[in-house]
């Protein structure tokens, strides 16, 4: 009798063993882990490992027929591109687990030294993280929850970049500990960046998203050679333009239009006239160091001398000149947010390096859990 009781009971143990062995294998880790005593929500980690997907499926060499949607060939296939600053080649799944083990470590980076500071957001920041997270939802909601991504997790992921923003006024901000000077903002836009003025010319029909063929090209240059001649006539040589930019640009933009077989009113064609501060970020997208389509043509003509300008899709009447005739560095730095085209670079490497140097207790169940093979591309 009680060996038969002694059985009975061994035989219950093993059942309730074996029900909660299958009960952990059925759940899933709410955390990956720790990074310097930051916890990794399990939702982050598949954000940021979504996130290195996509990354990765852009330089990632597939095969005839194969496509970025295609997960396994992703991770099998051979990836090459810049890490930390350095080029890196490795297989789709490697170069994966090093973005996202880079994102993570950035992460923590962020949340330490942003409790360390005793940081708080504004309204502003929190509610554009949170616009921006509807947004994206929006747009990515199926695929995102596919990948078990809450728009709770996506936007925790924006008032991170947020609390980031804020780090970089904290250190090189007004206030911080180490400021931008004065000084240093104007050797920037005076070096690095050019005031543009300019009337844009279309090359395109937007009416038919037809382009200009030769003859409609010859004549609209001709059109742009006239606004050249007026505006050099017209505008101060050491000052923004103002009205004479604008009369111009009412003047001859609707005739260019005309010469493409387009209508457009008088009151429309200020909408082509502009004077911007461009930054090394925006002079990037028109060229190299060996020749800029814009800057080059610039410094040929010569400070506060007008140009044309072939972009291919449209030509530019412009000139480059001094922002600070007209403008404070306080002004410019309000208007085209300065401290962050100069220092994000900065305070971005400083924080990645910062996660890389934290403690990493990271749970390798957890991590083999969520393993990228298991990344959805269609919801």
């Amino acid at each position: 009798m009680r060996s038969i009781k002694t059985k009975l009971f061994s035989l219950a143990m093993a059942v309730s063993m074996v029900l909660a062995l299958a009960g952990c294998a059925m759940s899933t880790p709410s955390t990956v882990g720790s990074i310097g005593g930051v916890d990794i929500p399990a939702g982050i980690y598949l954000l940021a490992q979504y996130n290195s997907y996509n990354t990765a499926s852009g330089l990632a060499k597939l095969a005839t027929g194969e496509t970025a949607s295609d997960v396994k060939a992703v991770l099998k296939a051979t990836c090459t591109g810049t890490i930390n600053g350095e080029e890196v080649t490795a297989t789709g799944s490697e170069y994966v687990a090093q973005l996202t083990t880079r994102a993570i470590e950035y992460y923590a980076a962020v949340e330490k030294q942003f409790a360390a500071q005793n940081g708080v957001l504004d309204d502003a920041a929190t509610a554009e993280a949170a616009k921006t997270a509807d947004s994206l939802w929006g747009t990515n909601g199926d695929l995102y929850t596919a990948n078990g991504i809450s728009k709770a997790t996506v936007e925790t992921y924006l008032l991170n970049a947020q609390k980031a923003k804020a780090l970089l006024k904290m250190a090189y901000g007004p206030e911080g500990t180490t400021p931008v000077t004065e000084a240093e903002y104007t050797d920037y836009v005076n070096n690095d960046c050019y005031y543009i003025e300019a009337v844009q010319f279309p090359l395109v029909n937007y009416s038919s998203y037809a382009m200009a063929d030769d003859t409609q090209k010859a004549s609209i240059m001709a059109t742009a050679e006239s606004c050249m001649e007026e505006l050099s006539q017209t505008a101060t040589a050491e000052t923004a333009s103002g009205s004479a930019l604008y009369t111009a640009a009412m003047t001859y933009v609707p005739q260019a239009m005309a010469a493409m077989g387009s209508e457009m009113d008088a009151t429309q064609a200020v909408y082509y006239a502009a004077s911007q501060l461009y930054t090394p970020d925006d002079l990037s997208s028109y060229g190299s160091d060996e020749y800029n389509n814009l800057t080059d043509p610039l410094d040929a003509a010569g400070l506060n001398h007008w140009t044309t300008i072939d972009l291919g899709t449209t030509i530019l009447v412009a000139r480059r000149i001094d922002p600070f005739k007209t403008y404070t560095v306080d002004e410019l730095d309000s208007m085209y947010d300065l401290l962050s085209d100069m220092k994000s670079t900065a305070i971005q490497d400083e924080l990645y390096a910062a996660g890389a140097a934290l403690e990493h207790d990271l749970n390798s169940a957890a991590l083999n859990t969520y393993s990228a093979s298991k990344i959805k591309k269609n919801a």
